[in-house]
């Protein structure tokens, strides 16, 4: 591939350094119905994962039918308690984005009202006017690739010509499926290892540009 028309970002755990504040949610969100659960324990298994599957999955364990949406609310609120706390950006996701010169977009498993919030709090939301993606507005999530192809189409590239930059294995498996060429962000020890010619592993976000360029791409400035 020698021409690259779009740069598709995860937010969570890729741009701003949520994901172990949501995991502090999911944990105050079960505590709120008496199952104490161990936050690293928690990060380690949930990441990544959209958030009915983690209720139906605690449902399952402990044998309980908590009420999705209740919990969600409890969910919400507390992430949201905890953006304007303590939320900031991956180092580094500001800089590397105010380089890029083709365009971007946000594919997320999160809504899209999550996205604005955390993207607001770090400065970086008005890089994307108009291109945040979520798995609830088709309802179908990563590792479903079918948010990468809508992303696509509502930006008028070829799925196949754009590259991925997600920090989860959902994610990953996603743009995949898609066909597209995955920069896979390992900072957390957490991740598991890819091993698939379409995944590039890396640890560090300014990493990127000269990844980038040694396969001749011309995305940075």
């Amino acid at each position: 591939m020698s021409r690259i028309d779009a740069v598709f970002f995860d937010c969570d755990g890729t741009l701003v350094d949520s994901e172990v504040i949501c995991s502090k949610a999911y944990v105050h969100m079960f505590a709120q119905n008496g199952i104490e659960l161990a936050l690293e324990e928690v990060h380690k298994t949930f990441k990544g994962i959209k958030l009915y599957e983690i209720i139906d999955t605690i449902n399952a364990q402990h044998g309980v039918n908590f009420a999705k949406e209740e919990l969600e609310k409890i969910f919400r609120a507390e992430v949201s308690r905890l953006f304007d706390s303590e939320l900031v950006e991956i180092e580094g996701a500001a800089a590397l984005i105010a380089q890029i010169k083709v365009p971007m977009c946000i594919v997320s498993n999160g809504p899209v009202s999550k996205m604005q919030h955390s993207l607001g709090k770090t400065g970086m939301l008005g890089h994307f006017p108009d291109k945040l993606f979520s798995g609830y507005d088709i309802k179908a999530w990563k590792p479903d690739p079918a948010i990468m192809f809508h992303a696509a189409d509502a930006m008028r590239v070829d799925v196949k010509n754009c590259v991925l930059v997600d920090d989860s294995m959902a994610g990953a498996q996603s743009g995949i499926a898609a066909g597209m060429e995955v920069f896979y962000f390992c900072a957390d020890p957490h991740n598991k290892p890819i091993d698939h010619p379409k995944v590039t592993t890396f640890t560090d976000l300014a990493q990127l540009p000269e990844l980038w360029r040694a396969r001749g791409w011309d995305i940075t400035e």
